[in-house]
């Protein structure tokens, strides 16, 4: 075998693995983009009950750091299918146990006359009344 075709063969080879290289590489794209990684609050969406969106929206303001790794690691438990519900007592129960307490926003209602009024109008009328 002359130099020549050495020569011939060495860029065949060369050529060969550059379009091995970008039919890997479009495939790797294509299969990129059939899997988009899913957004860790849109899996778990769909399985907060109760108020436990309340509890996530509160924790996500006030330990945002906190909130996104927790619901990052839900996320990865519900597609592994160990989580199948979320409930606001134990998401809060949850945060406590890791050392963050979201603070929610507490109403006390009360019925008077029929209608359900907020414990702050009442007393504020109760008072208005003695005047």
């Amino acid at each position: 075998m002359s130099d020549e075709d050495l020569w011939l063969q060495m860029k065949k080879l060369e050529l060969q693995k550059k379009l091995l290289a970008m039919a890997a590489k479009k495939s790797g794209e294509k299969q990129e983009e059939h899997v988009k990684p899913k957004d860790p609050y849109e899996v778990i969406k769909p399985l907060l009950e109760d108020r436990a969106n309340e509890v996530l929206e509160a924790a996500k303001a006030q330990f945002p750091r906190v909130a996104d790794a927790v619901v990052a690691e839900l996320a990865r438990l519900v597609e592994a299918g160990i989580i199948k519900r979320i409930t606001g007592p134990w998401l809060m129960g949850l945060f406590t146990r890791l050392g963050y307490k979201p603070r929610l926003e507490t109403k006390i209602s009360i019925i008077s006359d029929g209608k359900t009024i907020d414990l702050r109008e009442k007393i504020a009328k109760s008072l208005r009344e003695e005047e």
